[in-house]
């Protein structure tokens, strides 16, 4: 049977957590936290759940961490107190180091039999031959009890001091009372007299007289006498049983940051920006004073990857709150990881540090959409119905197969883009030979029927080129289009903003197609920066604030917005549908129609013209022919008849 002891992350002291009497076993920590028992013949959770981080289901009852030997108080304050431990002079070398106090016992507390308690701050190792070798400074908790006279009657006397050896001293009662004497019992109990050194009893010599140990020697005067009770006695030795015992502190801080319950979370910082972690360290010390220095220590993994800036102080409950600040400051990417110790909590605490994880990257929930100007609900896309005030139906229901024009005409499409694709239906717009060697289908390659596409209700609605085959229906505005804001937002775990300098974008369409244009302002801080970046990218780059758009075209327009590199870690792209409808009609449908018009006027009028200088009056030809005919139509008649 071997003792077990434990620790946790970023401590420096340990507790023993009790035996196991398995001959062979493996002890292993789950993802949660908690210990398993893994023996050759068989498995054992813990399944206690009294305390989080405890394992008595494995171990058992918590040990007693006290060792075979005699304590010496020596009172420093009311609330604070010296315990010598002391070792015999003819105990064996070897032994020594079992009545000594270590750095297991920093940060425990120490019980009394009879009543008291006190937390370990600090031990103490002693350069002494022999007697207090080595002892703890601790803070009282609970008062510690006294002796009484029925326990010692040597209580009811007065008492003299005087010096017997180096650190020696002989105890003499000054009482004539019979009833007041030292007894065997009382060997291992420590005279305390406030304001001086407290005295351990080694040897009882008769009624009378006792030899006893200084804890103090140069606080120890001789051939001093006190009254009776001007001096006290206490009790942890161990002659008659061990009269005290230390355990593991219970947990004595509670730990929040964030409003979040996860342990090491995960955060993602993007060039230029900064992300801020609050931490609350809550006493659960009642009784305990709490110590006005920081109770966290902030370890960074990669100091040269973030700059990283932490505050902290002591709100009005004496809760300890501190703000990490991380800024993102290089074109560099990478992660680091922040250790926040609570380096004096103790060992019987759930957590002692968390390790937040920050990365200088872009976060796979950033993206950027577009917003459009006019939201449209999901029920209305459905339908494919959604009016505007003047009964205008917003919503464009694109043909089967669909492709937008070339700038060579309307019946030329050169794009690879199907929309709305089909498969099994005939593709429209596909007379001359560069359209039939254009278009390709995507998700529905190799497909013979538009349900083989699998087309997912995402996809039907999504404005990426990728998904072009599955899109049905689009955003419908009336000709022209002017001064169309495109309006971009950023949205990430932390919310939305919308995009601005220092932000750049370019804007591209995706069919090639022109009769577009974008008008924007470009402050004079950005003047440099944009003619820099054009030259670099071979493509205009604009500013994303008051971005307006202007179409002069007809039916389908597919944009697509770029944040130009530089500025973010992330490939933030965002592609936008316009359909224009009610155009007019196109170069050169107008100029006929007008030269027709003009060339039929020109002949009405020219003929009138010659009506009238000829003096050609064409109601009087009117009445001529319809006379000539009715005299036509009489002889017809009349030779038609039968001879009698």
């Amino acid at each position: 049977m071997g003792q077990t002891q434990d620790t946790k992350s970023g401590l420096r002291r340990y507790s023993k957590i009790g035996s196991i009497s398995d001959n062979i076993f493996t002890l292993y920590y789950d993802h949660m936290g908690f210990i398993h028992k893994l023996t050759p013949d068989h498995f054992e959770p813990d399944v206690s759940l009294t305390t989080l981080g405890n394992s008595r289901g494995i171990f058992g009852e918590p040990p007693d961490m006290g060792f075979e030997t005699a304590l010496a108080p020596q009172y420093i304050s009311l609330k604070e107190i010296i315990f010598y431990a002391y070792v015999p002079a003819n105990e064996p070398q070897g032994n020594i180091y079992t009545k000594k106090f270590s750095n297991m016992h920093l940060g425990k507390v120490i019980h009394s039999r009879k009543t008291g308690t006190a937390y370990i701050r600090k031990v103490l190792q002693h350069n002494t031959s022999e007697g207090f070798l080595s002892s703890i400074i601790a803070e009282v908790i609970n008062p510690f009890g006294i002796e009484e006279v029925n326990e010692s009657s040597c209580l009811s006397s007065s008492l003299s001091i005087n010096q017997a050896g180096n650190a020696s001293y002989k105890l003499t009662l000054q009482s004539q009372s019979i009833n007041s004497s030292f007894q065997d019992l009382d060997i291992e109990k420590t005279v305390v007299i406030p304001g001086y050194s407290s005295f351990l009893i080694t040897r009882v010599l008769d009624a009378k007289n006792a030899l006893a140990m200084a804890t103090m020697p140069e606080r120890a005067l001789s051939n001093m006498s006190f009254q009776k009770d001007s001096w006290f006695l206490y009790n942890l030795g161990h002659k008659n049983g061990r009269m005290w015992s230390i355990y593991a502190k219970p947990c004595n801080y509670w730990f929040q940051h964030d409003h979040s319950l996860s342990l090491n979370v995960l955060k993602y910082i993007d060039l230029g920006k900064s992300h801020t972690l609050k931490v609350k360290v809550i006493p659960n010390t009642k009784g305990v004073q709490t110590l006005e220095i920081p109770l966290l220590k902030v370890i960074v993994g990669n100091a040269n990857l973030l700059e990283v800036k932490a505050e902290g102080s002591f709100d009005d409950t004496d809760s300890y709150v501190m703000k990490i600040s991380a800024a993102s400051k290089a074109l560099r990417q990478g992660s680091t990881s922040l250790a926040l110790v609570i380096w004096g909590a103790s060992t019987e605490c759930f957590v002692t540090t968390v390790v937040p994880t920050l990365k200088n990257s872009c976060s796979y929930l950033k993206s950027m959409h577009h917003i459009p100007s006019e939201l449209i609900p999901l029920e209305d896309w459905i339908s494919g119905v959604h009016k505007d005030s003047q009964g205008f139906n917003m919503i464009k229901t694109l043909p089967i197969n669909y492709r937008p024009p070339s700038n060579m005409g309307i019946a030329i499409p050169l794009t690879d883009n199907f929309y709305h694709a089909d498969p099994s239906k005939p593709i429209p717009r596909n007379l001359f030979p560069k359209s039939k060697r254009s278009g390709k289908f995507k998700q529905c390659a190799n497909m013979s029927t538009r349900e083989e596409c699998n087309c997912t209700n995402d996809q039907k609605f999504s404005h990426a080129v990728a998904f072009s085959d599955c899109r049905e229906k689009v955003p419908r505005f009336k000709f022209p289009v002017t001064q169309y804001p495109v309006s971009l937002g950023i949205y990430s775990e932390n919310g939305h903003t919308p995009v601005e300098t220092p932000y750049l974008v370019t804007m591209t369409e995706v069919n090639r197609r022109e009769n577009w244009k974008l008008q924007h302002s470009v402050p004079e801080n950005v003047k440099k920066l944009k003619n820099y970046l054009e030259s670099h990218l071979n493509a205009p780059v604009y500013n994303p604030l008051g971005l307006n758009l202007s179409i002069k075209g007809s039916e389908l327009f597919h944009f697509r917005v770029s944040v130009v590199p530089g500025v973010t870690f992330c490939n933030l792209v965002e592609e936008f549908q316009i359909y224009v409808d009610e155009a007019p009609l196109p170069f050169p449908g107008h100029t006929l129609i007008a030269v027709a018009t003009a060339v039929v006027l020109g002949g009405l009028i020219f003929t009138a013209f010659m009506f009238q200088i000829r003096n050609i009056h064409p109601s009087d030809i009117c009445q001529k022919f319809m006379t000539r005919n009715k005299v036509n139509l009489s002889n017809f008649s009349i030779n038609q008849m039968p001879h009698r």
